[in-house]
């Protein structure tokens, strides 16, 4: 489980420096950006499982790094 734990976590870490990157551009200076990733059900699932249990059942959650919003959706 510590695998796990330590494979999210790097996985986060690669999220934040996307983030830093889009902030940093001029293209994007100042401004609010919304990311939207659509998965599969055994992706999301794997994903979401890292986070709250109350939230295991939602069909979208959200992680945000500065201005960058990441919104994770489950397709249906």
């Amino acid at each position: 489980m510590a695998e796990n734990n330590e494979d999210f976590r790097d996985e986060l870490k690669k999220l934040a420096e996307i983030s830093d990157l889009i902030e940093s551009s001029k293209i994007f200076e100042n401004e609010k950006v919304d990311l939207k990733v659509s998965l599969n059900k055994d992706k999301y699932d794997s994903i979401l499982k890292n986070f709250r249990e109350i939230d295991w059942n939602s069909d979208k959650f959200f992680i945000n790094f500065g201005k960058v919003n990441f919104k994770f959706i489950l397709e249906k």
